[in-house]
Order: structure tokens, then sequence, then C-alpha cells
């Protein structure tokens, strides 16, 4: 994406060897009192929009203190926080529309993202895609209708934008609806995708903006998953530097991305992305972060207009951003930028 703030070209890298320049500036110190109200994306800036996942914090009475704990730390509000919300509870009950997270995130002038997962929160040791009863062929039947509908219609009172990332990485094989799990197909995603959109408009949740998203690191092509331009308002990708051998942004995504920006003329997001630390390099982090969001990203991406951070330790505790404060610092750098002080488009 075009911007007017020159940035280095990237460096070249290896575990432990580095070339190029170094420009990960010195962390600042940010002290913001809780209460203080933080400057949230600027209204009508043009750029990248960023957003973060925060695993949230068991804090009663505050469910959402971990987004006050992370924006006091960067020191304002991002335009994306999203959450993670399975079908039904382990119990078998069903979860509602997260309306406490979206009012939250909007009284912060930003825009919640809702992963809605077709699944019941697995048991402790239980993998997701044991779930038979959330096969693409049971949502087919009609079986969740009722459901999905009843939280189209708490989505629609909700009242302002949403992202819901409807069925995420089907082209891996973790999930009840993934690839060839519980004899799931290409074909009945889609068609499952098409029905769940269906049942949303006709219930006239116009509010709620669809992201289909593939996984970067699955074996399996997205394409023959994707619905359509009309059935969604976004295609997103999830990608981590997470193997044994170090790799960056670009060497994550890049595959990934050429493949769903040919059957698709949508925005793209980064729905999810993080690298753990490089035990050969304390920069490493740091340096991977500022290199993915101010140069690879607007460089060699033109159509991703969204980047969300996922900052959990799942995959590893020392992917979360206060793993050092190297790396806090940088994704602080990449907050302040003037990339990345636009609103989540509508």
């Amino acid at each position: 994406m075009p911007h007017s703030t020159p940035v280095p070209a990237p460096s070249t890298r290896r575990r432990g060897l580095r070339t190029g320049p170094r420009w990960l500036a010195p962390l600042a110190l940010v002290c913001v009192l809780f209460g203080t109200t933080l400057p949230a994306a600027a209204t009508g800036a043009t750029g990248l929009s960023l957003g973060v996942y925060v695993q949230p914090k068991p804090t009663p009475g505050h469910p959402n203190a971990a987004i006050d704990t992370l924006d006091a730390g960067i020191g304002r509000h991002l335009a994306i926080y999203q959450t993670f919300v399975d079908w039904e509870a382990s119990s078998g009950a069903p979860n509602p529309f997260p309306l406490v997270f979206a009012d939250y995130v909007a009284s912060l002038g930003a825009t919640p993202m809702v992963t809605w997962q077709p699944q019941a929160t697995p048991v402790h040791g239980q993998s997701p895609s044991s779930q038979p009863d959330f096969s693409l062929a049971q949502i087919l039947t009609g079986r969740y209708d009722a459901f999905v509908r009843g939280w189209a219609d708490q989505a629609r009172g909700f009242g302002q934008t949403v992202y819901v990332r409807l069925m995420h990485e089907m082209n891996g094989t973790w999930y009840p609806w993934g690839n060839g799990i519980n004899g799931n197909t290409p074909a009945q995603y889609v068609a499952a995708w098409q029905h769940i959109v269906s049942l949303f408009l006709g219930e006239g949740a116009t509010n709620v903006r669809f992201v289909w998203c593939a996984s970067a690191g699955a074996h399996w092509n997205a394409a023959p998953y994707f619905p359509g331009d009309p059935w969604a308002a976004w295609i997103a990708i999830d990608g981590y530097n997470r193997a044994s051998t170090w790799r960056s942004f670009t060497q994550v995504i890049g595959a990934r991305y050429a493949e769903i920006t040919a059957i698709s003329t949508l925005p793209v997001m980064i729905a999810e992305t993080a690298t753990l630390e490089d035990p050969l390099d304390p920069s490493g982090k740091a340096d991977w972060i500022t290199s993915a969001f101010l140069q690879e990203i607007p460089q060699a991406f033109p159509r991703v207009q969204v980047a969300l951070y996922f900052d959990a330790p799942i995959g590893g505790t020392q992917q979360v951003l206060t793993s050092s404060a190297a790396s806090f610092a940088a994704f602080t750098q990449v907050a302040a930028s003037p990339l990345y002080q636009a609103p989540a488009p509508g």
C-alpha cells in the first residue's frame, strides 16, 4: 500500500546472523494511568489498520483487563480487537454473541472481531477435530439453524460493524470443519459457509462483515474452499514464525497470499501472526516485528489493509509481546507509526 513515510529496505537474515541496517528505536517509557483516555485510531486517516488478539486475563469484574494493560503499555487504542467464541461451551450450552466484549471494544473507538468456531469448547486433552456433531454435513442438515439465526439477531442488535471470522483455517486438519476431518469436503465447506451467511442476511444482520481466513502453514490449498467474493467482505491469512528454521514474515505468508489474491478481489487481512524469540539473537523477535509490519507488509503485500498480532502463548510463551522488553518496544513502534493509524475499514 502506498505510504508517505519512507522505511528502510528489508534486511536479509539468517539465524544468529544479520545483514542490513539496525533501526529498531530504543524502548520509550510509556506511563499511562488506567482510566485515562487513550487516543484511538484517527478517524478518516489513510493507511493500514492495526489490531491484536490478546489473551483474556481472569480478572473478576473486568473481563477486558488484558486489553487495558496492552493499551496502557503502547499508549493508544488499536483499530481492531479479536476474541474467540465457540458455538457451544464444554457443557453443551450455546454461547451467545459476545456483547460485553463488543460493547467494550466499541467504547474504545475500535471494531470487534469474533472468530466464530463451530465446535464445543474442548475439555482438557481433547482434540477439537474429534467432534463429529460439528461436521459440515451436520451444519448443512439445518441442525444449528435456530442457533445461527439467534446469534445473528444478537449481532444485529449490537448495531455497529463487527467482523466475524467464520470457520477459519479450513485448509488445516485441526478443527471439526477442517480438511478431511469428519468426512468434510471443500464443496461442503463452501455450501456451509453460504448457508450460514444466508441465515445472517435473512435476519438482517448487515452490520456483520464476514472474514474468510486460510492457514499459511497448512499443506492443503485454500482455493477450493473459497465461497466467492459476494459471500465475504475479507480474505485473510494466519501465519507464524514458529518453525525450527527462522523464517521472515514474507517467507511465512507469501505463498498463501499469492494463492488467495489470485482467486478474489476482496481486501486482505492478516488475521493472526506472531513470532517466537530467536535463541541465537536477542534482538531477533523485535526485528521480525518491525520488519513484518513496517517494511514487508506495506512494500510486498499491497492488498493487505489490516494486520493483527496474536498476543497469546498458544504455540509458545515466547510469542507474546511481553516476552522481552525489545519485542514490546517493537510493537509500540509499530503502533506509533503513521502507517498504522487508520480505523478499521467498515
